[in-house]
Order: C-alpha cells, then structure tokens, then sequence
C-alpha cells in the first residue's frame, strides 16, 4: 500500500473537518469507504477523501510556516518547516496558492501572513490551510480560529496535532509560554532603551523563546 495516497483515521478525521468518532460511524454505516491493513487498522484513500469533500484532486490549500527567533530562522528551522509542508501538500493531491514564512511572536497580532491567510479567506480562494503545529498559527485559541475557518468550508489541516495531556500540565505550559513571551517584549524594550544591552538581550529573548516557538 503506497502510504502517499492513503491516510489513518486522524488524518482523515482532521482533513474531513470531524471528529475521529464520526468517521467511525460514518465506516460502521457505510457512508465512508475504508480498507484495512494485517494489524486491522484503517485506512483511507485520498481520492475518497476528495470524494466526501466534494472537491477534486487539486484542492487549493495554503501553506503556513513560522518561527518566533531570529536564530530559529538563521538555522533554517523556517525553510525545512515551509519544505515539509510543500510536501505533505504534493503528498495529499493539494494546490498550493500561497505559502506564508514568517520570523514572528506568536501573540503578534499583526502578522504580514496570519492577514494574507484571512484575506484570502475573504475572497474564497482557499479550501484548506496546512500547518506544522497548531502554535505556528496561533498560540491561544487555536480551536475557535479552527472553528472560523470551518464557517467558511475552509480547513485547517494540522500534520503533528498534539497529544492530549492532563489538563493541569497544559494549565502550567500556557502560563510559562505567557511568562516568556511577555519577558521577551520587556527586555526588548529595555534594549530598544539602552542600545548598548541590544545584543546582549536579543541573545537572551532567542533562547527564552525557543521554549515556546
């Protein structure tokens, strides 16, 4: 079975905008055609995904790639992010219409491609957006920005979505992402008011936030 035409039931569920549960209805009820593989699990083909879409093979979908430091991007963190996603987008039969790279805080609002994205949602260009995670396009709030999108028949298309945790431990992760992202703006201000602490501080807010990138 070529792995590049076929998809497990998360994949599909997150490309299908449901929940992995529908879809196994959906397969119990015969709404949904599937295959098995020798350690029973499921599998389904692109083309039926497209099928249940109601699309063809050259879904118009949108690439979105980002990193928070200066120094995440001079690694070339940002180029092999934007790499992977061209091909997860060849992989799944997709037509790439505009592919979004950015060096940018993930609280930034202003973002030059988070306003392309919806600008393109405005203009009904778009059937799905590819991302990495889901903090590459926002860091709070990511299920009700997914929601909007889904308003407007547009999907948000994760390829590592995250495990689910105790919610304690995700309390405690977003608490520390605010604590450094907020850090980092202070000490960048500070250095904007001392240009003689500039480097010394943009060296600091890179490795504070590589913790929450």
């Amino acid at each position: 079975m070529n792995c590049k035409h076929w998809m497990n039931s998360q994949e599909a569920a997150i490309s299908l905008g449901i929940s992995v549960r529908t879809l196994r209805r959906r397969d119990k009820a015969g709404k949904l055609h599937t295959v098995r593989t020798a350690g029973n699990h499921r599998r389904i083909a692109l083309t039926e995904i497209q099928r249940l879409r109601g699309q063809d093979a050259a879904g118009r979908c949108a690439l979105y790639a980002r990193v928070s430091t200066g120094l995440q991007a001079r690694e070339g963190h940002l180029a092999r992010q934007l790499e992977r996603l061209r091909v997860a987008a060849t992989e799944r039969g997709y037509q790439v219409v505009q592919a979004n790279a950015e060096h940018a805080w993930s609280l930034n609002a202003k973002r030059r491609g988070m306003k392309q994205l919806l600008s393109l949602l405005e203009q009904q260009t778009l059937d799905g957006i590819l991302i990495e995670y889901p903090d590459r396009l926002v860091r709070f709030g990511f299920g009700s920005l997914q929601e909007t999108f889904r308003w407007h028949q547009v999907r948000v298309e994760v390829l590592d979505p995250p495990e689910r945790t105790d919610p304690t431990i995700e309390l405690l992760a977003d608490m520390l992402a605010i604590v450094t992202v907020f850090s980092g703006k202070l000490y960048a201000y500070r250095a904007h008011a001392n240009p003689c602490r500039k480097a010394s501080v943009i060296g600091s807010i890179d490795e504070g936030q590589k913790a929450v990138a």
